[in-house]
């Protein structure tokens, strides 16, 4: 016996289905009363951070979030991640994260903070597996990045700029340079233009490409490339670099001089500064105390020393 369902039962269920699946929303401002030498912490779990220097007294916040899922586990997961904007001695701290994580299969969810300061104030971002985009000039201020899986774009200045990535990578575009540069990933590359006083860079699978710097460096690179040029090196100045299966090629200010050396296991050396071959694989430099200190190792891959 075949059943009719009415075609205002379908309607029903379809409309359930489709309510139980639907996104739900939330948008939350809030402004801090900024203060020089505090610093901004966004501490977030998978949104997209979008940072931007503005002149003024107040920091200006707003988080959007939607979830989709089941509805119950929607607004469950809604409200674990609403918004707290505290105040913790120098700091302000705008927090949107779920300690217990997400189950992906029963909900999806995204997530944007976005946040205005002054300069003169230091920038933490922490995200479990959001990317930050950073912009604008934050004048004497040290801004620190730390994510998981996700990626930084920088296009400003500051005096300072750290990134911590597991899978990500770092880009930054800097209007003057910075005093100190640094950036740590697992698997993503670190580019830099705009130079640095001090650099230090550690990848396993990515490459590094800076240019502009202005002093000591240290490079070290378990299966990508690495690329670097000097617009000016002081006297005294160390340099390192080590790759294990990338290549290396530096580029220095013409008639700089050098002490130490450059081996390679099973590469070539090509060099536009003098110096003193000891092995196929090994480059001598003997400039005195005041060159610049040089120490390459490579395990497969090529080393150039080339001339700007």
């Amino acid at each position: 016996m075949r059943v009719r369902v009415p075609l205002v039962v379908i309607a029903a269920v379809f409309l359930a289905i489709a309510t139980a699946h639907a996104g739900i929303e939330l948008h939350k401002e809030h402004v801090f009363s900024a203060r020089a030498g505090d610093t901004v912490v966004v501490d977030v779990s998978f949104h997209r951070v979008e940072v931007t220097a503005k002149p003024g007294d107040t920091v200006e916040v707003v988080v959007d979030i939607e979830v989709k899922g089941d509805g119950k586990s929607s607004q469950k997961y809604l409200e674990a991640l609403k918004p707290k904007f505290l105040e913790e001695g120098n700091k302000l701290i705008i927090r949107s994260t779920r300690k217990n994580g997400f189950n992906w299969k029963s909900v999806s969810a995204k997530g944007l903070v976005t946040v205005r300061m002054p300069p003169g104030m230091n920038l933490i971002v922490d995200s479990s597996s959001g990317s930050a985009q950073i912009s604008g000039d934050f004048g004497d201020a040290v801004v620190r990045f730390d994510a998981s899986s996700g990626s930084l774009t920088v296009d400003g200045a500051m005096r300072e700029l750290h990134s911590d990535t597991s899978s990500g990578s770092v880009k930054a575009a800097v209007n003057r340079p910075l005093d100190v540069f640094t950036a740590d990933a697992s698997s993503g590359s670190a580019r830099l233009s705009g130079g640095a006083y001090k650099a230090t860079v550690d990848t396993s699978s990515g490459s590094a490409n800076l240019t502009g710097l202005l002093g000591n460096a240290s490079f070290d690179s378990s299966s990508g490339s690495i690329t670097a040029q000097w617009d000016a090196i002081p006297a005294g100045a160390k340099v390192r670099a080590g790759a294990s299966s990338g290549g290396v090629t530096l580029r220095f200010p013409a008639g700089t001089v050098f002490a130490g050396s450059v081996d390679v296991s099973s590469g070539g050396i090509n060099s536009d500064f003098p110096g003193f071959v000891r092995e196929k694989d090994n480059l001598q430099f003997d400039g005195g105390p005041e060159a610049v200190d040089l120490k390459v190792d490579t395990s497969s891959g090529s080393v150039k020393l080339l001339s700007n």
